[in-house]
């Protein structure tokens, strides 16, 4: 198997701190970015091992910020796993203009910096729902009309189109996860709703 040098952005949430730890058992060198506002770094516990090894590294930084280059400077990343964002559709509700700052420009600065450093992979992820709004038909096709009904759903609605857009132009390989009903260990006991 190909061992990697991956950034993961909202590594030290719930999704991302096992995805961290899958990563870090197969192998490959991981660079967590996570401004902790819903992670939590005891989430990152098992990780000394790997930073012992040099295979760790934490940054704790905001996706939005321009430090977010010292992630892909110097450092021949070669892929990403964005799982930061601003997830809550309660809050996206409350404040659209925050929401949109963080998973529409937050996602165009990780794409753009990992365009500019040469990553040549990039997985999004996005939401299973939210994207379509009310559904016409269960199950829900991909190829469904898009009609998001809150500022959350809009907002990942346009940050699937600003990776598409990247890959097209910048030849980066893309994908989008929408995840939906995740749960497990480390899960946030309040939740987003």
């Amino acid at each position: 198997m190909e061992r990697l040098r991956i950034v993961v952005t909202g590594g030290a949430g719930f999704i991302g701190s096992n995805l961290v730890d899958a990563l870090l058992d197969e192998g490959h060198t991981v660079t967590v970015v996570d401004n902790l506002s819903t992670g939590r770094f005891e989430n990152l516990l098992r990780v000394k091992d790997a930073a012992k090894e040099n295979r760790f590294s934490f940054l704790h930084l905001d996706i939005r910020d321009d430090a977010l280059a010292a992630a892909f400077k110097g450092k021949e990343q070669e892929a990403v796993i964005h799982l930061a964002a601003q997830p809550d559709v309660r809050v996206s509700v409350r404040n659209p203009m925050l929401d949109a700052e963080i998973n529409i420009l937050g996602t165009i600065n990780v794409i753009r910096l990992a365009a500019q450093n040469g990553v040549r992979r990039f997985i999004n992820t996005s939401s299973g729902g939210c994207v379509y709004g009310e559904p016409e038909h269960l199950p829900v096709p991909e190829d469904a009309p898009r009609r998001p009904d809150s500022p959350y759903g809009v907002s990942k609605n346009v940050a699937e189109e600003y990776v598409r857009y990247y890959e097209r132009t910048h030849g980066i390989s893309c994908c989008t996860l929408a995840l939906s009903n995740v749960y497990g260990p480390r899960q946030n006991p309040f939740g987003e709703a």
